[in-house]
């Protein structure tokens, strides 16, 4: 910093009525949040009331610009730059403070509103927003406090502290100059849409393409601060379709990269989107299977797909708030992990093994990143070991089972970066298929299915077209690419079809994975997510959802069940699409 801006730096800190030393490199956003963090910590109380023994500030800078189009033709075109500012405010003591907390009025929790920041640095205005946020948060903490402490009085707590100390962490990563091409996703968008008009039967299709930076800024009343950025790149296909008895049918194609430069050339990804519209429109004509019970193999995307929903949120640490009142005692007691009772015990093959590394610099892994949402320093975590369970990912919030934090908060809960499944024995593709018609045989059964491709919830435009399962069971998505795998080495596709009675216990049972692994990136939805934001500390959210990826090698299973999926069947459209109609014109 030059002695001119250091001298105006000053001249604006003493017109607030504050002295700060400044920040080195001029960072007027982090030095805003510094002094207003340094005055909430050594001011902020009120008569008689708790004082706050943590307070962190976090501030997620997106800029994004985006662009939908159906059919070659564009709907939507944007662009924004938004800062959010998250407040963590925790009054009392690590012991108890007014964390782990679920409110009988779910919709008062300040933990999912967004609070914005000016856009440039106006480093009175920064100060001014994130006191009028410090305010608010300390007001909320101590109302939460009390209604806790209330609770309390006639019932028993489990006797773990509400919060766990940390070393102090820095990391201020230099930031890179932001460029986006404010023209890229609509030209990309409009060009990957039109790949539908070719293809008759489409009833509805979106491609959504964004190209973004996000820049993330925190400091805490423990010194811990850091700073890094992270470019996004996305490109998102969805397509619909009906058979001819009504049954709806989608599919989609998704891309993710950190530079926009990085993704597959539209040539390419044109080629991907239709295969991807031509696999689905087989689909119409393809059979049903009522009910089959047998061998199972999941390739590619199916296989990281099906970990991703069915065991990935079990290893994930959740501590369960206490409820205000029996009710939300009641629903709070669903949210329990029933994995913390296995540490120690074999919930995969002795042959797979699973760690999660958010310090990969492989681009393949989106997953990545140096700190987590607390400021707790980003190290690979092995999680299951020869089949046994060894840990879970934690935040700061401690279980019994997991007191410390494995530096996975990300969004207020803890979250995959990078799971990696290995397998000690792996099998090559052909000696797998052997294994797979083996079990064929055994069972005395005419196919086996396979299963290349697996719904997801954040994937697909008709979201009626939902899975329900059972108490026990893990909904998993539809199946959208299963084929009927004779031994003869035939194939034929299945037209719609879902997992019935899923759950953990089936992956004890996994026969043989392959040498191959699929690298493949999501978001990785915990069904306790939600309601564990709501009952953290935190005033204001950042709408982002992390990225995690997960590499896991073909899975094949012994035994499991698929089932047509049951429900109302919607009636087709009266008339023909308008593009392929009888004498429509282009």
């Amino acid at each position: 910093m030059n002695a001119r801006r250091v001298f105006a730096t000053t001249l604006l800190a003493a017109l607030c009525g504050t002295a700060f030393a400044a920040e080195p490199d001029g960072d007027v956003l982090m030095q805003a949040m510094r002094d207003e963090l340094a005055r909430a910590t050594g001011e902020l109380a009120m008569e008689r009331m708790d004082r706050p023994h943590f307070v962190s500030y976090r501030v997620d800078d997106l800029r994004l610009v985006r662009a939908g189009a159906s059919f070659g033709a564009l709907l939507s075109r944007s662009s924004m730059h938004n800062r959010y500012l998250t407040v963590e405010m925790r009054v009392g003591s690590p012991e108890l403070d007014n964390s782990n907390f679920l409110p009988a009025r779910l919709g008062a929790s300040t933990a999912r509103r967004a609070t914005l920041l000016p856009q440039r640095d106006d480093y009175r205005e920064l100060r001014r927003q994130i006191w009028l946020a410090t305010d608010a948060a300390y007001k909320h903490a101590l109302e939460t406090l009390a209604k806790k402490r209330a609770a309390l009085k006639d019932r028993n707590r489990e006797e773990l502290p509400d919060f766990t100390a940390q070393e102090p962490h820095q990391h201020l990563a230099e930031l890179s100059p932001v460029r986006l091409d404010a023209d890229a996703p609509a030209a990309l968008a409009r060009r990957l849409s039109a790949v539908f008009r070719e293809r008759p039967r489409i009833d509805d299709s979106v491609v959504n393409a964004s190209q973004g930076v996000r820049r993330t800024y925190y400091v805490s009343s423990e010194g811990t601060a850091f700073r890094y950025e992270r470019p996004s790149s996305m490109v998102q296909a969805l397509a619909k379709t009906q058979a001819a008895d009504g049954t709806v049918l989608q599919d989609f194609e998704a891309f993710y990269e950190y530079e926009w430069a990085d993704l597959p050339d539209a040539e390419t990804l044109a080629e991907r989107v239709g295969g991807m519209a031509d696999a689905l429109l087989a689909r119409r004509e393809a059979e049903t299977v009522d009910r089959y019970s047998g061998p199972v193999l999941f390739e590619g995307q199916a296989a990281a797909e099906l970990f991703a929903q069915v065991l990935a949120p079990r290893l994930l640490a959740a501590r369960v708030p206490l409820g205000e009142d029996a009710r939300m005692d009641g629903f709070t007691s669903t949210l329990r992990n029933p994995f913390e009772d296995r540490l120690g015990a074999r919930v995969l093959p002795r042959f797979l093994t699973v760690v999660d590394d958010p310090t990969l610099a492989d681009r393949a892994f989106k997953g990545s990143y140096p700190v987590d949402d607390e400021g707790v320093p980003a190290v690979p975590t092995t999680l299951v070991e020869n089949g046994v369970l060894k840990a879970l990912l934690a935040s700061r919030n401690p279980i019994a089972v997991a007191e410390r934090s494995t530096g996975s908060n990300r969004g207020g809960v803890a979250v995959p970066s990078n799971l990696i499944v290995t397998a000690k024995r792996p099998m090559t593709g052909a000696e797998l298929r052997e294994e797979f018609e083996a079990l064929i045989a055994e069972r005395g059964v005419d196919f086996g299915i396979v299963v290349r491709r697996v719904g997801n919830a954040f994937n697909k435009l008709d979201r009626a077209d939902g899975v329900r399962a059972a108490r026990g069971e893990v909904p998993v998505e539809r199946l959208l690419r299963a084929f009927k795998a004779y031994p003869d080495g035939r194939e034929e596709p299945i037209r719609k079809a879902e997992l019935s009675g899923v759950g953990e216990a089936a992956f004890r049972d996994i026969v043989a994975a392959s040498e191959r692994a699929t690298a493949y990136s999501l978001t990785v939805v915990s069904p306790t997510a939600y309601t564990l934001a709501i009952a953290a500390p935190l005033y204001g959210y950042a709408p982002i959802q992390p990225l995690s990826t997960i590499s896991v090698p073909d899975l094949l299973f012994e035994e499991l069940t698929l089932r047509e999926p049951v429900g109302n069947i919607p009636k087709p459209p009266v008339l023909a699409h308008p593009y392929f109609a009888d004498g429509a014109e282009e």
